[in-house]
């Protein structure tokens, strides 16, 4: 790897393997990195080891190795143990989630090459299964811990990462449907990407089919998969169809082939796409925006505006609270208010959509009576999911003639 400043990077988490690459700037593409010299290996395993009673660890292929013909202590199952955010047993001893992926994070980084990643990142987008608010504190918490700035690490699930490739590698097919067959596990499962060129800005979505469980038996793993096919994609006209995970060979799908080539579709098989379309976000997000025209609207994205009422310098106006079209991962916001004769909040959710506007009451029960506007509130609202969202209210009091009751309120909304 030549470039060593100002790296864009791609890193994908996944339950069983993991990989790394950087954004080639005169090739205007992702690079894979090996994970061993002069070889075509880029996978590395989601693995740790421990050599028993010290505190030497291994990752990927090494972990491998030394778990195989060392007696190290293998570590799997790391992307669960990060999702879940619970304690670990290993050799006789509780490791918290954060030391194993800091553990784990700093051997990834390690491939890439170069002496001071921090440093010498610009931007890391790290693209996992699925994100849930567990995850998302441990890595931000881990990357925080190594140095990385606000911002410097992103993160996004594989769908996200499903449409930045697409988008960035074939602009050709921006208007055109996408399919995606992932194997994983014995099972098939189909999801396409549709583009709305009616709105502005075009939406982009990722929609879910069938999911079929394939037999072992060849020639019947064939006749399913087949019908799979013909089931999901029928005569439709798609700019490329993806294939992706273990489980696809061309030696037993001698009848399906054909049928995802039916109708001159392209179709594309590889194991590369989640983190390179990481990469390619990366670059989009902070450097070229070549996709701005279009909003892609996935699981994490935030669908409604949500504001309050305010009276901001002397007129009333509409202070935005979450902003729609943000993934909920990254919509966090804080801020403070005076009272002005209410028990309550009330909050105004307009959905992205253009839907009619809904108010949500949260109510403060026990909250002191006191004078209009001598009610200072700490109000903090993030997310637990696209459409969850969790409101936090601290009673400040109004200095030394109204002190804090102490009081704090809690609420789960769903809007």
């Amino acid at each position: 790897m030549n470039e060593t400043r100002n790296i864009i990077a791609g890193l994908e988490l996944g339950k069983e393997f993991s990989q790394i690459c950087y954004y080639d700037r005169k090739e205007k593409e992702p690079v894979s990195l090996s994970v061993k010299t002069g070889s075509n290996q880029y996978t590395f395993s989601t693995r740790l080891s421990k050599r028993p009673r010290t505190e030497v660890w291994h990752f990927g292929m090494e972990a491998d190795y030394f778990s195989t013909h060392e007696g190290e202590i293998p570590v799997d199952n790391l992307l669960e143990i990060w999702a879940q955010g619970e304690p670990a047993q290993i050799d006789g001893g509780w490791y918290r989630p954060e030391e194993l992926l800091e553990i784990y994070l700093k051997g990834c980084l390690s491939v890439l090459g170069v002496a001071e990643p921090v440093r010498q990142i610009k931007t890391l987008m790290i693209t996992v299964p699925d994100l849930n608010r567990v995850l998302v504190r441990k890595l931000q918490r881990v990357c925080s811990r190594l140095k990385f700035t606000s911002g410097q690490v992103l993160l996004q699930d594989y769908e996200e990462s499903f449409y930045y490739y697409v988008m960035s590698k074939r602009p050709d097919n921006w208007n055109r449907m996408t399919g995606l067959f992932t194997f994983e596990k014995g099972k098939a499962t189909f999801s396409r990407m549709v583009v709305d060129s009616q709105k502005k800005p075009m939406l982009v979505t990722v929609e879910h089919g069938k999911t079929i469980t394939l037999p072992k038996d060849p020639d019947q793993k064939d006749v399913d998969f087949y019908q799979l096919i013909a089931d999901s994609c029928g005569n439709d006209t798609y700019g490329g169809i993806y294939l992706v995970g273990d489980g696809f060979s061309k030696d037993w799908a001698v009848r399906s082939v054909p049928l995802l080539c039916k109708n001159q579709r392209h179709v594309y098989y590889g194991n590369n796409m989640y983190v390179k379309g990481a990469c390619y976000a990366a670059r989009e997000r902070t450097e070229e925006k070549l996709l701005g025209t279009y909003l892609y609207v996935g699981n994490a994205l935030v669908q409604n505006h949500v504001s309050m009422e305010m009276l901001i310098q002397g007129a009333k106006k509409n202070y935005t609270v979450a902003e729609a079209g943000r993934n909920w991962y990254e919509t966090e916001h804080e801020f403070e208010l005076l009272l002005d004769g209410r028990q309550d909040l009330e909050f105004m959710v307009k959905p992205m959509d253009g839907g009619e506007v809904r108010h949500y009451c949260m109510k403060l029960p026990g909250l002191p009576k006191r004078p209009d506007r001598t009610t200072r509130l700490r109000v903090h609202v993030m997310y637990e999911s696209a459409d969850t969202c969790i409101i936090l209210v601290q009673d400040l009091g109004f200095g030394e003639m109204f002190p804090s009751s102490g009081l704090m309120w809690t609420e789960r909304a769903v809007w």
